[in-house]
């Protein structure tokens, strides 16, 4: 008559979301900095920096809130393009974002910010037009077949999730 104590998940799997949520957020703040250095911006530290490390503090709060998430990183990819120039583009320093967001119910929101945001960052980039047409091509299609690719990743996840959760129900 001794009741066995109830076994408890092992550390790494009770915080495996945590644990996930951080290495994306560093990895979404090393990826930023390393890319836009990579396209010549000279000093990080005046814009990018902060910028990396605003999207990355993002990036922990994306499970609660993933719509708040993708608006406010949508809105410091803005606000970064406003006060520095780079030739960083509009939608991947937003792809943790857009991915979690496109996983729930409102992925047609998701789309409506994302062609907002793809619009505006053609007219933005209007003026390589002029010097480069190709070039300009590569950037606006590029960055809509990311937005593609990110939507139908967070909704292939969902789907994912839906369908494990029907089989674990039924046994």
């Amino acid at each position: 008559m001794t009741d066995s104590l109830p076994l408890r998940a092992p550390a790494y799997v009770r915080h495996f979301g945590t644990l996930v949520d951080l290495a994306l957020a560093a990895c979404t703040v090393v990826v930023f900095v390393a890319a836009t250095l990579a396209t010549g911006v000279p000093s990080p530290w005046p814009a990018t920096i902060p910028f990396a490390l605003v999207l990355g503090a993002l990036v922990l709060f994306r499970r609660r809130w993933p719509m708040v998430v993708l608006v406010l990183s949508v809105a410091a990819v803005f606000a970064y393009h406003l006060v520095s120039w780079s030739p960083a583009g509009w939608i991947w320093p937003a792809s943790v974002a857009y991915l979690t967001a496109a996983a729930t119910p409102r992925v047609r929101w998701v789309a409506a910010i994302g062609i907002a945001q793809l619009v505006y960052s053609a007219v933005d980039a209007r003026w390589i037009l002029a010097r480069n047409l190709p070039r300009y091509l590569i950037h606006t299609v590029g960055e809509a077949l990311l937005l593609a690719i990110l939507i139908g990743a967070g909704l292939a996840y969902a789907a994912t999730l839906r369908w494990r959760g029907r089989h674990q129900a039924t046994g």
